[in-house]
């Protein structure tokens, strides 16, 4: 039985931050992403919301984050990234974009 895959949609809030990391981070990131598109698997991850339809993370031992949304149709909506350092001013960013593109 295969996993269920997902369909990743990035804003352009995801895109920007996204350009600014460096080559081994993107390569780091995109292997991520391949694994949940092609496989349905995240990896470490975690809800930041108050609940389960909210906003997730996942997260890398190096510190750095990935904020998400689960949307209908089996599809990711990629919302920001960031480290541990700026976790709880991302998390908040993260819920307004939520918010901004599912309202």
């Amino acid at each position: 039985m295969r996993a269920r895959a997902y369909k990743i949609c990035r804003i352009p809030e995801f895109i920007t931050w996204y350009e600014r990391q460096t080559e081994k981070a993107k390569v780091q990131i995109d292997g991520r992403l391949s694994k949940i598109q092609d496989e349905g698997y995240f990896g470490d991850q975690k809800c930041v919301s108050e609940n389960p339809d909210g906003v997730w993370e996942l997260r890398w031992k190096s510190g750095r984050r990935l904020y998400f949304a689960y949307i209908p149709e089996s599809k990711i909506l990629l919302l920001l990234g960031g480290n541990k350092n700026a976790q709880d001013q991302d998390i908040r960013k993260a819920k307004r974009l939520f918010k901004k593109y599912t309202a």
